[in-house]
């Protein structure tokens, strides 16, 4: 009997399902850290809490890469020139006090950042993406209404609880924005607009 000549249509790659189960066990750790760390002592880190983060690119492993691991991190890439950015990041900002925890903005500032901006291949701004479990994913491009902005994060939290068993960290909204003017290592962003 000979070996027949196997046909790999149909196929199933199974490396996402194995990175999904590697950043739920990851986002387990992460929470039980943190359950420690915050069982060692009150002091919590005002940098834990906070909802909008300006972002660089010498913190952006730390500040985007690694907290996707416990969060679903919600990339804002804006200037300070953009018209669509003044109207889309306050709404952003708003939101992210808004789901408390669920995710976190992360701004980046295009004209400091290029090589962010390029390695994400952001071709207009302003451009939105996610990072969940390190794996980024486009979101939108331009100001979006907040309707379309509010399904977009609600699938997004969906996906990252689903797919990674990543839930975020519930805050309480008023002492995020406390931590949001306290003094630390990451600039806080400057409030626009109220809400």
């Amino acid at each position: 009997m000979q070996p027949r000549n196997m046909s790999m249509s149909g196929a199933v790659d199974l490396s996402a399902v194995k990175a999904a189960a590697e950043a739920k066990q990851k986002a387990e750790q992460a929470r039980a850290q943190r359950a420690a760390q915050a069982s060692a002592g009150p002091q919590a880190d005002a940098s834990a809490v906070r909802l909008v983060i300006d972002v660089d690119e010498a913190g952006f492993e730390q500040e985007v890469l690694q907290r996707s691991t416990e969060v679903p991190v919600v990339i804002d890439f804006w200037a300070e020139w953009c018209e669509p950015c003044k109207q889309l990041s306050p709404v952003l900002e708003r939101l992210a006090a808004e789901y408390a925890g669920r995710f976190v903005l992360a701004k980046i500032d295009v004209d400091t950042n290029q090589m962010l901006f390029q390695q994400f291949g952001v071709q207009g701004i302003p451009a939105v993406f996610a990072v969940i479990a390190g794996q980024a994913l486009p979101l939108f491009q331009g100001a979006a209404p907040e309707p379309q902005v509010r399904q977009v994060l609600d699938q997004l939290i969906q996906a990252a609880e689903q797919r990674f068993g990543i839930v975020g960290t519930p805050v309480d909204p008023e002492s995020a924005v406390a931590a949001q003017q306290a003094p630390g290592p990451v600039q806080p962003t400057r409030r626009v607009g109220g809400g």
